[in-house]
C-alpha cells in the first residue's frame, strides 16, 4: 500500500447542491501521521481511527479525544467490529516481517487476543461471525481464524500480489481483491477459488458490500485505475463502472443507491450507484483522503487522511 504524506492544517468546507445538499461540519486536524482507517462504534457515539499514533477514540459528533489505546504493533492498517459489537479487531503488523491482528473487548478496550501467521502487514479484516474472522495481507495470503481457539482454520491462496480487501457475502462466500488487480470469489467451506474477475487495470484499494443487496449480493471495488466497479460476484458479472477524476482510496455505501468515495486529491465524492454518475465533489483534505466511514444513521460521514486530518460531513436529502 503506497502512502504519501502532505502537510496541511485546515477546516471543513461547505458545499451545496440542488440534488443532495452536503454540509461540512466538525473537524479535527493535527500534525500527526496519516490516518489509515476509521470506524464508528456500534452505538454511533464514538469514532475510532488508527495510525502510527495507535488506536484513538473520539466522541461523535464533536470529535473530542476520549482515549488512546496501545496496540502491540506500530503499523496499524485496518479496523473492524464484530457483528455483535463486543469485539474490535485491529490489523497491521511489522512491514515485510509479520502481519498481526489484535482483538480488543469493546467498550473496555482491553486486549484479548493476538493472531499471527502473516509474513507482511494485514491490510483488511472481515468478520464472518462473532467467532470467525478473515485477515488479508501484503504477503498474498487470506487467513480465516477461529477467534475462540486463536488458530487459523483455512487459508485462501491464489493472489499473486498483496491482498488489500476482503468481505463476506450473505451466502457465506468470501470475496477478496488486491494489488494483482483481481477480484476473487472463494468457496468458504473448501477454500477453493470459484472465479477471478479481472476487469481492473490497476491495484484494488478498497471493497464494500451493498448493505441492502439481499437476493443477489452486490459489491463495489475502488482501484488505482480511477474506477469504481459494481459486481454481482456470485454470478461473476460486472454490472457497471464509473471513472473518477482522482483515484479512490476508500469507499462506503450509505444506501443501495448512494456510495461515498475518499480520493487521492483529498476530495469526497458522492456517487449515484444506479446511474453511475458523481452527484457531488467536496474538497475536504489537503493531501490524500485514505479512509471514509458511514455513521449508523446513514447521514453522517467521517473522512480522514494525511497529517491526522479528520472531518465530519452531514448529508441532507433534498425535498
Amino acid at each position: 500500500m503506497i502512502k504519501r504524506i502532505h502537510w496541511w492544517l485546515g477546516f471543513a468546507m461547505i458545499a451545496t447542491s440542488t440534488m443532495l445538499p452536503v454540509l461540512g461540519d466538525s473537524t479535527r486536524s493535527t500534525e500527526g501521521p496519516p490516518i489509515t482507517d476509521i470506524a464508528f462504534s456500534p452505538d454511533g457515539k464514538s469514532l475510532l481511527q488508527c495510525s502510527q499514533k495507535g488506536l484513538q477514540i473520539f466522541s461523535w459528533p464533536d470529535l473530542k479525544p476520549q482515549q488512546t489505546v496501545s496496540v502491540s504493533f506500530a503499523n496499524l492498517q485496518c479496523l473492524q467490529f464484530s457483528p455483535d459489537g463486543k469485539l474490535l479487531a485491529v490489523g497491521g503488523g511489522n512491514p515485510s516481517e509479520e502481519g498481526l491482528v489484535e482483538i480488543f473487548s469493546w467498550p473496555e478496550c482491553s486486549s484479548q487476543i493476538e493472531l499471527s501467521n502473516h509474513d507482511d502487514s494485514v491490510l483488511s479484516i472481515a468478520w464472518r461471525s462473532n467467532q470467525y474472522l478473515i485477515s488479508a495481507g501484503l504477503d498474498r495470503l487470506v487467513t480465516e481464524w477461529d477467534v475462540e481457539t486463536k488458530k487459523p482454520i483455512k487459508t485462501y491462496r491464489g493472489h499473486s500480489r498483496g491482498v488489500s480487501a476482503a468481505c463476506i457475502l450473505n451466502n457465506g462466500e468470501t470475496v477478496t481483491a488486491g494489488h494483482d488487480q483481481s477480484v476473487r470469489v472463494w468457496d468458504s467451506r473448501s477454500g477453493e477459488l470459484i472465479r477471478s474477475l479481472n476487469q481492473h487495470t490497476q491495484p484494488v484499494n478498497s471493497m464494500a458490500v451493498c448493505p441492502l443487496s439481499l437476493e443477489m449480493p452486490m459489491v463495489a471495488t475502488a482501484a488505482g485505475d480511477r474506477t469504481i466497479r459494481f459486481w454481482q460476484p456470485t454470478i461473476g458479472r460486472m454490472m457497471r463502472y464509473i471513472r473518477l477524476e482522482s483515484e479512490p482510496l476508500d469507499i462506503a455505501w450509505t444506501s443501495d443507491s448512494l456510495l461515498v468515495a475518499s480520493c487521492v486529491d483529498g476530495k469526497l465524492r458522492l456517487v449515484d450507484t444506479q446511474n453511475v454518475k458523481v452527484l457531488q465533489t467536496i474538497p475536504m483534505i489537503k493531501g490524500w483522503a485514505y479512509a471514509v466511514a458511514v455513521h449508523p444513521n446513514n447521514q453522517d460521514i467521517a473522512i480522514a487522511g494525511s497529517e491526522g486530518q479528520l472531518f465530519r460531513v452531514t448529508l441532507e436529502k433534498s425535498k
